[in-house]
């Protein structure tokens, strides 16, 4: 596969929730950049379509979905949906698997290890027919909590996320996974890595002993998947990390550019701009430029960065 095709798209989600989604009639549309252009993101997705039919890439796999299909995509596996010409519908959810584990066995790590790793095999595409009743209320229940957002919504997530997550493992727990294809994500350690520790003092070295690599050799295999160098991402990561502070705190410009790794304030604001096209101070003050700038910025992820 040619990994010159391959995006990584970063969601943030939002300061309080356990829940980033992607719903409305923004959603109702033609997919498609064809079987050789994929993803992958930063968390747990599971998408339900309501109308229209198409194609979804899952890995080395090509899947037919269509109004009622539930699909369980981990954060490696590499995907794409495809509509060719014709519109579909779908609602998108995206969440900290491991966290939610995290909740539900709290005193087990060894249980929590043993499912995330499970989980984290593969996805899947499941059709009306394989008896996904349960989990396809669950799924339009937080999607419906998350766009409503009454009295106590993240409460309601919070539970309906929790019997979600059971129901997957329900699903998955008799099921015999194959090992992951040729298709992976050799860097994903790394990517890991910078989500753990962006606010820290990152080299290169520490990026490719976590994926278990030589530093030359993880430059090139970084690069090919990415299209960007490792120290690129770093700042990019840093920044978007960046927004969501200047939008959700009342911390100074200067105290953001410390918390997300920066030693200096104007390497922050160059970065900023570079990357977002504003400066820090508008991002903050300007709510509505902000508002709008963000939402493109999380659904476009790397745009401008890759071909």
């Amino acid at each position: 596969m040619d990994k010159k095709q391959v995006e990584f798209r970063y969601y943030d989600i939002p300061q309080g929730d356990i829940v980033f989604s992607l719903t409305g009639t923004g959603w109702y549309k033609e997919y498609g950049e064809g079987r050789d252009k994929l993803h992958f993101h930063n968390y747990y997705e599971v998408g339900h379509c309501y109308a229209g039919e198409g194609e979804m890439i899952l890995g080395s796999k090509a899947l037919h979905f269509y109004p009622g299909c539930i699909s369980l995509i981990p954060t490696k596996e590499l995907h794409t949906t495809n509509t060719f010409g014709e519109k579909a519908g779908w609602e998108w959810m995206y969440f900290d698997l491991h966290k939610v584990l995290k909740k539900l066995y709290p005193d087990d790590e060894i249980l929590r290890d043993n499912i995330g790793h499970r989980l984290d095999r593969e996805g899947q595409l499941l059709t009306p027919e394989m008896n996904i009743q349960k989990m396809t209320f669950f799924v339009r229940g937080i999607i419906s909590e998350m766009e409503n957002q009454e009295y106590m919504y993240r409460d309601m997530v919070l539970n309906l996320l929790s019997m979600l997550v059971v129901e997957i493992i329900r699903r998955f727990q008799n099921s015999e996974l194959p090992e992951r294809g040729p298709v992976s994500i050799d860097i994903f350690p790394a990517i890991e890595y910078i989500k753990k520790n962006y606010s820290t003092p990152i080299r290169a070295v520490d990026l490719a002993r976590s994926c278990g690599l030589s530093e030359s050799h993880f430059r090139k295999v970084f690069e090919k998947y990415m299209n960007m160098r490792p120290m690129d991402y770093v700042n990019f990561v840093r920044i978007q990390r960046g927004c969501a502070l200047l939008r959700e705190t009342d911390l100074t410009v200067a105290m953001v550019s410390e918390k997300v790794g920066y030693d200096s304030i104007s390497t922050f604001i160059r970065n900023f701009k570079r990357l977002i096209g504003c400066t820090p101070n508008r991002w903050k003050t300007d709510e509505e430029y902000a508002k709008n700038k963000f939402m493109n910025y999380n659904v476009t992820a790397l745009k401008g960065w890759l071909e």
